[in-house]
């Protein structure tokens, strides 16, 4: 599978009649800072320097073709107004926006149903972990039930749902036609496969890491 490559000044020379992908690890930034009282200037500086960023990489390989996205699922709906609920003048909206008004196409990388079985296994996975919902089961099923194994079955099922999805995405973007560039955004830890013959580079900048400290420190 493709690795990540580095984003510091690379040598244009060497990735000439490639595909290349921008991948951005995110959160709910937007949510976040409201729930846990997050500066909200960090948000902004980091879709800004993320800005920064796809700016450089279209000044040196070109332009962008497609914008792979979590949480869209309709692409025919994926206009920009779905992104104006970060505010017209957040560096979020800009950065799509941009993309949008140079032809780039928004495409979703995942099926609804696929993340909607997925978040019901990891909730109920979750609620194993509550005694009361541990004493419910041996109330119905008898005192002697496999507890443990209910949640390992879970977990199996949890990492099924996850290769399953991995796949997807890998199908998804190995649809990117030859020689363009695209850009993925994604939930930070989800593990992607990426396919060969792609150049793949990391943007994570420096307020990803301080949005990070500040919200562990939140919910100590």
């Amino acid at each position: 599978m493709a690795e990540l490559g580095k984003i510091e000044k690379p040598d244009a020379s060497t990735f000439i009649s490639k595909r290349k992908l921008y991948v951005v690890p995110t959160l709910p930034f937007e949510e976040m800072a409201s729930q846990y009282n997050i500066d909200i200037a960090k948000v902004e500086r980091f879709w800004g320097e993320v800005r920064e960023k796809i700016n450089y990489f279209i000044s040196t390989y070109g332009k962008i073709s497609t914008v792979y996205m979590e949480g869209i699922f309709d692409t025919e709906k994926a206009n920009l107004e779905y992104f104006e609920k970060y505010g017209k003048d957040s560096n979020h909206y800009k950065l799509i926006k941009n993309l949008v008004d140079n032809g780039a196409a928004i495409k979703e990388i995942d099926k609804k149903e696929q993340l909607e079985e997925g978040k019901i296994l990891f909730d109920e996975y979750s609620m194993t972990f509550i005694p009361a919902i541990e004493a419910l089961h041996r109330s119905f099923y008898g005192k002697d039930i496999d507890f443990e194994g209910w949640r390992n079955h879970l977990i199996k099922k949890i990492q099924e749902k996850q290769e399953e999805m991995s796949k997807g995405v890998t199908l998804v973007i190995n649809e990117m036609p030859a020689n363009s560039n695209g850009i993925l955004i994604f939930t930070d830890g989800r593990p992607i496969d990426f396919p060969e013959g792609i150049d793949v580079f990391q943007i994570r900048p420096p307020a990803f890491d301080e949005i990070e400290r500040s919200l562990r420190d939140k919910v100590k």
